[in-house]
């Protein structure tokens, strides 16, 4: 069998996937957690970290088999290499749209509400002032924010805290708000009323799930008013448009939201405000820390903002 050949002749200068596998391995907090993420053996990452000590001279990382512990020096390496990983993982789109040798794909992930109540406008008006750009929108359900955006299926989500399990990994921008609503058919005992209370909603079926209120203080008030403890309700229910079609068929009312004031409503409901007693829907984009500003996505962004913002 031949020799084994020194690391420091398999490594002779620092490369692209040792940087990469010791910035996600700082970033998950394990080398198993970083292989994972870059879909390699545990092996491969922990060859690449040792060999790039080996190059620095530095301890970067101490372990003792169980858990692993990054060094004061292995923390600055992080900071000084992480801005040069996200640029290389930007390189391809850059060139690209240098060149003009592939048409920009842009992908964004919102929740299904967001395509019934809130996107549309803006999505056809960045098309039409975009046409170059082909622009995917995908569906994000609760949680699945994260995954999305660490796979490179999307560019962007847009929802509010319940669609990225880990926000606090990514880059949050706020983008506009939901105001609360409630709607009940024509001739409902409340369509009487211009103010509403959740005390006058919990004397009537609500066909939302308790969890569907994003907003975790406006939730704590409608449990607290008990809005979900009328005896008989028979719905728990989510998305807006199945509330909107059970409210119409004379099943209860149901707590909604909106965001453009002047939209024209479904003349078979009656809409009332719900923001004197219960505070807005935050909604946020989420980007990953890995990707630079890039112009087609801020351009996205600040139409959103323009249009659906305060």
């Amino acid at each position: 069998m031949p020799p084994k050949t020194p690391l420091t002749l398999l490594y002779k200068d620092i490369s692209y996937p040792q940087l990469r596998s010791y910035c996600e391995t700082v970033r998950h907090g394990s080398m198993s957690a970083a292989a994972d993420s870059l879909q390699v053996s545990h092996p491969t990452v922990w060859k690449q970290i040792r060999a790039l000590e080996q190059l620095l001279g530095q301890t970067l990382i101490e372990s003792d088999g169980r858990r692993s512990e990054i060094t004061p020096a292995g923390r600055l390496l992080a900071e000084l290499a992480t801005p040069i990983i996200a640029e290389f993982e930007t390189l391809r789109h850059r060139f690209h749209d240098a060149c003009e040798t592939a048409p920009r794909t842009l992908s964004v992930a919102a929740p299904p509400r967001s395509y019934t109540d809130d996107l549309l406008g803006v999505i056809a008006e960045f098309r039409a002032n975009f046409p170059d750009v082909r622009l995917v929108m995908r569906e994000v359900f609760e949680s699945l924010g994260n995954e999305m955006l660490e796979a490179g299926e999307v560019d962007l989500v847009i929802g509010d805290n319940k669609c990225c399990r880990n926000p606090a990994e990514l880059l949050v921008e706020p983008m506009y708000e939901i105001e609360p609503m409630v709607i009940m058919p024509v001739g409902h005992p409340l369509a009487e009323r211009r103010r509403i209370l959740p005390k006058d909603l919990a004397k009537y079926s609500v066909l939302n799930h308790r969890d569907s209120y994003a907003d975790d203080e406006g939730r704590a008030i409608l449990t607290k008013a008990g809005v979900f403890d009328f005896p008989e309700r028979g719905f728990d229910l989510i998305l807006a448009s199945s509330i909107r079609s059970c409210v119409k068929q004379g099943h209860g009312i149901g707590l909604v939201g909106r965001v453009i004031p002047d939209a024209v409503g479904d003349p078979e409901l009656v809409e009332r405000s719900l923001k004197h007693c219960l505070p807005p829907t935050e909604i946020n984009g989420y980007r990953s820390r890995r990707i630079t500003e890039d112009p087609v996505l801020r351009s996205f962004i600040d139409l959103v903002k323009a249009k659906l913002g305060k």
